[in-house]
């Protein structure tokens, strides 16, 4: 299973940069079969975020036995929605984003439910599961960071600890995706949004719901980072490094791809200063743990 840090070590800088800055939240919703792109995207509005306020949406949140359950107050009828709280297994743990994914299915009542993983890779490859499992089954997608269905039963799971974790909702199918600011910069939301179209969804049916993400507050990353963004999505800080608010990228991104601004839901807390029941690597690195979004229509 892929553990990698959620930012590491920057990048080179892409060839596509030579020429100057690019803004890269304006692509186009990505068009059905198409995965993976390197060009860059830009938007039209930042959203101001207070991180570690209170909720102002309302979200749920609960202590159970294997955790903190996170999860928005309006999900649509028959679909489930949860986002988890800081989760550890052992070292040895085969594959800790399916052990958690389980035990964070048995707290939201949804023992033996069939989940599909990904193994994530920090980009914006989407996998539409199309074959129904069996009860209790836990299928790896591959390398991936979208998964994306119509059956009812089934969940979909992501793991994180700083990057966004994003929760799609049709009338007919969902979706999960994992944005970390490599994903962002793939365009992973729209590329979620463009797999539902493959599952004849509209993106104006769309409710998005994302989970708890490292803040603006706290997530300082490079200039070869930064000019893979936005101004408008970047805060000044010191020694020429900058500080990005990655789950107001993602926002822009959904609203690009368009889904209504009205429909798109955040939890509003920084995983890095929010406290411990957040995992967040920059905050405690190899010992984060990791927490589990989770979506079915049941």
């Amino acid at each position: 299973m892929d553990l990698q840090t959620n930012d590491g070590e920057n990048p080179r800088p892409y060839r596509c940069f030579q020429r100057g800055h690019r803004e890269i939240l304006a692509l186009p919703p990505l068009p059905p079969g198409e995965g993976q792109g390197e060009d860059t995207i830009g938007a039209d509005a930042a959203v101001d975020r207070s991180y570690n306020a209170c909720v102002t949406e309302n979200w749920l949140e609960e202590e159970a036995a294997s955790g903190w359950v996170f999860r928005p107050p309006d999900p649509p009828p028959g679909i489930l929605i949860g986002f988890s709280g800081r989760g550890a297994t052992a070292r040895d743990e085969p594959s800790p984003t399916a052990f958690l994914a389980r035990r964070f299915a048995r707290s939201l009542s949804t023992d033996g439910l069939p989940i599909v993983r990904a193994t994530q890779v920090h980009g914006s490859r989407a996998v539409i599961v199309r074959e129904a499992l069996g009860p209790d089954e836990m299928l790896d997608a591959g390398e991936c960071d979208i998964l994306a269905t119509a059956l009812p039963g089934v969940g979909l799971v992501v793991q994180t600890a700083d990057c966004v974790s994003i929760l799609l909702a049709g009338v007919r199918s969902i979706a999960a995706v994992h944005a970390g600011w490599r994903g962002s910069a793939r365009n992973a939301a729209s590329a979620g949004v463009a797999a539902l179209a493959q599952l004849d969804e509209t993106a104006s049916s769309l409710r998005a719901f994302l989970g708890p993400a490292i803040g603006a507050c706290c997530y300082e990353v490079g200039g070869e980072v930064a000019t893979q963004f936005a101004g408008k999505f970047l805060r000044g800080s010191c020694e020429g490094r900058f500080r990005l608010d990655l789950a107001a990228v993602n926002r822009a991104q959904l609203e690009a791809a368009g889904v209504s601004a009205e429909k798109i839901s955040a939890y509003p807390a920084c995983t890095r200063c929010g406290g411990e029941k957040f995992a967040s690597y920059r905050r405690d690195g190899s010992d984060a743990g990791r927490m589990i979004a989770l979506i079915a229509r049941l």
